[in-house]
C-alpha cells in the first residue's frame, strides 16, 4: 500500500498570489467563542439559511486541500449531536482556511465566496507585546493581511468570563495600523458579546444602582462595551464608516448540561442569521433581502 501523500499546505506564497478574495477573521483569547461563532454560522448556512451552500476545494501546489472540508465534517457532526466543536489547535501550521460560497434561494439573488480563517487563540495572543518583545502575528496571517486585493471582515469576540479584552483588541488596532497602513480601509468590523445573559449580569453588578437593564438591548450592549472595554468602544465607534461596522450579541439557544458536558438543546439562529446578512452585505454592498417585486406587493416573509 501506498504511504499517503502529505496533506497540501497553506503557504504564504500561496495566499500573496491571489487577486481578490473575501476573509473572516474572528478574533479573540482562548475560549472566547471564536470556533463556536464560525461553526454555528456554518451550521445555520448548511441547515437553515436561505442559501445554497457549497465547500470550496483549493488548490495548493502539491494538489487539492480537503481540510476545510474535513473541518466543516466535523464541526456539522458535533452540532447535530448538540455538541460544541472543539477549539482549533495551537500549532501555527494549524491557520487552517474554510473556504465557501453560498447563494442565495429567495429573495435578492446574491452571490459570494468567503474564507474563514481557523486562527488559535494562543497564536492570536502573540499581539500583545511584552518587555523586550514586540507584537507579531503567524506568517500566513500576515501573508493574507499584506495582500492588497483581499477584503476583510474583523469579529472580535468579547467573553465576559475571558478578562484583558480591551487590552488585546487595543493592541491589535496599534499592531494593524503601525505594520498595515491603509488596512482600516478593507476591513470591516464587528463586535460579538457571547453568553449574553452574563454579560447582562456583569453589566447591572457593576452598573449605577438606579440603571438596571432588563434585557441585552442595544442601549444594554453598548454600555456593556464602554463600561467594560472603553479603548475597543472608541475604536469601534469612530471606524472609517458606520456602514462597516457591527455590534451584536450571540444567543445560541437552550443550553442543558449532559453528563458534565454542555449540549445545545434548542438552536436559535436569528442572531447567526442577522449577523450573516451583515457579513454578505460588507463583501457584496447588498443585503439579502426581498427583491423591489416583493417589496412592492408587500411580500416581506421572503425566506
Amino acid at each position: 500500500m501506498l504511504p499517503p501523500k502529505r496533506p497540501p499546505q497553506l503557504t504564504p506564497e500561496d495566499i500573496s498570489d491571489r487577486r481578490g478574495g473575501n476573509c473572516l477573521l474572528s478574533f479573540g483569547f482562548p475560549g472566547s467563542g471564536k470556533t463556536t461563532f464560525q461553526s454555528f454560522m456554518i451550521n445555520y448556512l448548511r441547515n437553515k439559511g436561505p442559501f445554497q451552500f457549497e465547500i470550496l476545494v483549493p488548490e495548493r501546489v502539491n494538489g487539492p486541500d480537503w481540510e476545510g472540508q474535513a473541518i466543516v465534517n466535523g464541526w456539522l457532526s458535533k452540532w447535530e449531536t448538540g455538541r460544541f466543536p472543539e477549539p482549533t489547535p495551537a500549532q501555527e501550521s494549524d491557520i487552517r482556511e474554510v473556504s465557501f460560497k453560498v447563494t442565495t434561494t429567495s429573495g435578492r439573488k446574491l452571490s459570494s465566496e468567503i474564507s474563514f480563517l481557523e486562527v488559535s487563540g494562543e497564536l492570536l495572543e502573540k499581539v500583545l507585546p511584552e518587555p523586550g518583545y514586540a507584537p507579531d502575528l503567524a506568517q500566513n496571517l500576515r501573508a493574507f493581511l499584506e495582500n492588497p486585493h483581499l477584503k476583510f471582515v474583523l469579529m472580535l469576540m468579547i467573553n465576559p468570563d475571558v478578562t484583558g479584552n480591551d487590552q488585546l483588541f487595543a493592541s491589535l488596532m496599534s499592531y494593524l495600523d503601525h505594520d498595515f497602513p491603509g488596512l482600516r480601509d478593507r476591513i470591516s468590523i464587528g463586535i460579538v458579546l457571547t453568553k449574553p445573559q452574563a454579560c447582562l449580569a456583569r453589566l447591572n453588578e457593576f452598573s449605577n444602582s438606579r440603571q438596571n437593564f432588563q434585557r441585552l438591548d442595544r442601549d444594554a450592549q453598548m454600555a456593556y462595551l464602554n463600561r467594560f472595554c472603553g479603548q475597543t468602544y472608541q475604536i469601534w465607534s469612530n471606524w472609517p464608516s458606520p456602514r462597516k461596522t457591527l455590534l451584536s450579541p450571540l444567543y445560541l439557544g437552550d443550553i442543558e448540561t449532559v453528563e458534565g458536558e454542555p449540549r445545545l438543546r434548542d438552536p436559535d439562529y436569528r442572531h447567526i442569521e442577522q449577523m450573516f446578512f451583515w457579513i454578505v452585505e460588507q463583501f457584496t454592498g447588498q443585503r439579502p433581502g426581498p427583491t423591489w417585486w416583493q417589496r412592492l406587493v408587500g411580500k416581506m416573509d421572503w425566506q
